[in-house]
C-alpha cells in the first residue's frame, strides 16, 4: 500500500533527512540497512514522493526509530509557506505539569560523591508528586530531603521544533501510602531490583517550547 506524501521533499523527507544526520549515517550507510538504492534514499529526503509501507518499516529500523516516530503529529506552517523563524517560549506551569503527568520516563540529576549524575528513570505523577523506582544501594535511594532536578523533554528533529520541562525541588523515601499508590504504574525498563521508592517533591517547574514553523 503506498503512502502518498504531498510537498516539496515533505515533512517526512524532512524528518528522515535530520534524522540521518543526527546518526551521523551517509545515504549509502542508510542504503545498505534498508535496501533501497542511494537515489531512492535521495529522492524521498529531497522531492515529493510516494512511500510504501514496507518502505516506512525499513527507513524507522535503520535510523532506530518507531514508525510512530517518524511519522508522528506534524506541525506544517501554512500551505507553499516557508518556516517562520524558530520562537522560544516559557510554558505555563500548568501546562508542564499536563505534559509529566502523561508521562512515564524522565531524568533525574543530583549529586554524586564527586560529580552530577544524569540517569533516566521510570515514573509517575501522584498528589503533586514524581514518585520512581531505584535500587537500594544506589546513591539516590541514600537521600532524604536533599536537592534533585528532575527533566522531561520532546523534540521534532525533523520539525526542529519540541519542549523541554525542568522541576527543581528535593528527593526522599516514599511513605508507605505513596507506594502503595503507585503499584502497577510504575515499570523499570532497566529491570532487575529496583523496590525503593523515592519522590521528588517540586518547588520550582518551568519549561520553554520552540517552534520553527
Amino acid at each position: 500500500m503506498d503512502t502518498p506524501i504531498a510537498g516539496g521533499p515533505g515533512n517526512l523527507g524532512l524528518r528522515i533527512r535530520h534524522r540521518r544526520q543526527a546518526l551521523g549515517l551517509s545515504t549509502r550507510e542508510v542504503s545498505n540497512r534498508t535496501g533501497l538504492s542511494t537515489d531512492r534514499i535521495e529522492h524521498i529526503e529531497t522531492r515529493p514522493f510516494a512511500l510504501t509501507g514496507t518502505e516506512l518499516v525499513r527507513l524507522a529500523h535503520a535510523l532506530d526509530v518507531t514508525v510512530d516516530e517518524l511519522t508522528g503529529p506534524r506541525h506544517p506552517g501554512p500551505p507553499h509557506q516557508p518556516p517562520r523563524a524558530p520562537a522560544l517560549e516559557p510554558m505555563r506551569k500548568e501546562e508542564c505539569v499536563v505534559l509529566i503527568k502523561s508521562g512515564t520516563i524522565g531524568r533525574i540529576a543530583y549529586t554524586g560523591v564527586d560529580e552530577v549524575i544524569v540517569v533516566p528513570v521510570n515514573y509517575c505523577y501522584r498528589d503533586d508528586l514524581i514518585i520512581f523506582r531505584t535500587a537500594a544501594d544506589s546513591t539516590v535511594a541514600q537521600y532524604d530531603l536533599a536537592p534533585i532536578a528532575f527533566e522531561l523533554d520532546h523534540f521534532d528533529e525533523g520539525m526542529q521544533d519540541g519542549w523541554s520541562i525542568l522541576v527543581n525541588g528535593m528527593v526522599r523515601p516514599a511513605t508507605d501510602l505513596e507506594i502503595e499508590a503507585t503499584k502497577g504504574h510504575i515499570t523499570p525498563w532497566a529491570g532487575g531490583t529496583r523496590d525503593t521508592h523515592m519522590v521528588v517533591e517540586p518547588r520550582r517547574v518551568t519549561g520553554r517550547r520552540i517552534r520553527s514553523w
